[in-house]
């Protein structure tokens, strides 16, 4: 699967106080930068100078770009003072069905289904997984996909987007792709809802 990069980076700092400062200074010069999709920061439960950020990025490149950026840009100068050792940096790729750190603004698309006469759910659980690989992870502004099976036996497919723009648009892309063809033709749709988180 091509598509989400997950950027992993660890390091410590000496003044917590001021690095969570920092840190959050950076976070939103990041979130401005090309392929961003959302940035999980973590400190340490018994000492908060052990830092972790987890890094969402559209894709590698976007990450390794950015990478230079934070690593030598003038604007991200006071996150770099802030760190007094640095561990590391890794790139990994996704789970299936991709990551989701939801902001205020992240959008979702919300469908619910039946299963057609004949269809299991391993083969609903194969066509979704095919499409997400070969369509919807490559599509921009996509974060994520989950399928939930309800308790009367109907599923809901959940798509998290950048915005609500950008998850219409991501199902109105689905029309003649072959692996999205093949997913629904599994189902029998009973709605579909677009949102925004607040």
């Amino acid at each position: 699967m091509t598509g989400q990069c997950i950027e992993i980076v660890t390091y410590k700092v000496s003044n917590p106080d001021e690095a969570d400062y920092q840190r959050d200074g950076a976070q939103e010069k990041a979130a401005r930068l090309p392929g961003f999709s959302g940035w999980l920061a973590l400190s340490g439960c018994k000492d908060r100078g052990m830092r972790t950020d987890l890094v969402i990025w559209e894709n590698a490149q976007s990450a390794e770009a950015a990478a230079e950026v934070v690593g030598k840009g003038k604007d991200f100068s006071g996150f770099r003072a802030s760190i007094t050792e640095f561990g590391g940096i890794g790139h990994y790729a996704p789970p299936r069905g991709g990551l989701a750190l939801l902001q205020p603004g992240s959008g979702i698309e919300i469908g619910q289904f039946r299963l057609r006469p004949g269809v299991n759910e391993a083969d609903l659980r194969m066509a979704h997984d095919r499409m997400i690989a070969d369509h919807l992870c490559r599509q921009p502004g996509w974060r994520g996909q989950r399928l939930i099976r309800l308790q009367d036996g109907t599923y809901m497919d959940i798509a998290f987007a950048g915005t609500q723009a950008q998850a219409q648009a991501i199902c109105a892309s689905w029309t003649g792709i072959p692996a999205c063809e093949a997913f629904l033709a599994l189902i029998e749709p009973i709605s579909m809802e677009f949102g925004s988180i607040l």
